[in-house]
């Protein structure tokens, strides 16, 4: 194969791959990625809904914050099969969930540009899949919560 060919064919791939990562990074509403990550269809009490989100070549960030009855999101948590985080090796390495919590604030803010604040009321569940984890913080003493979705 010539080399111009072979530019051609390379510049071909590189943007289909951007044109993909565009359209489901500018095109993606909050709605959509609620559906596609946690539950569907969108349980009534779900409102206020946030997304924000972080596309590279080889990883994905996604975070949703939002209000959710008590009733849905224990409805969420049971279907999935979400764990407490105490059985996540990643918790292990901090000696304090204030700690653990402060990281992953820095993160969905640095990642997807949510500001939320996670404070040690909040409870963590995460669910290990094959291309990613799914995590979910919650406020006991309120509906809101956030959900993160990562996968490398």
């Amino acid at each position: 194969m010539k080399t111009p060919l072979k530019i051609v064919i390379i510049l071909a791939i590189a943007v289909l791959v951007t044109g993909y990562f565009v359209i489901h990074s500018f095109f993606q509403t909050p709605q959509a990625a609620f559906k596609r990550f946690i539950a569907k269809p969108i349980p009534i009490s779900v409102h206020s809904l946030e997304e924000g989100h972080f596309l590279a070549m080889d990883s994905t960030f996604w975070a949703l914050h939002f209000q959710i009855s008590k009733m849905d999101l224990d409805s969420i948590l049971n279907t999935q099969h979400f764990a407490p985080i105490e059985e996540n090796p990643e918790f292990k390495e901090y000696d304090q969930k204030e700690k653990y919590l402060f990281y992953w604030k820095e993160r969905i803010y640095s990642s997807a540009k949510l500001d939320v604040n996670l404070a040690n009321s909040w409870q963590i569940v995460f669910l290990k899949e094959v291309n990613g984890t799914k995590y979910f913080f919650f406020d006991t003493n309120s509906t809101e919560a956030v959900f993160v979705a990562e996968a490398h």
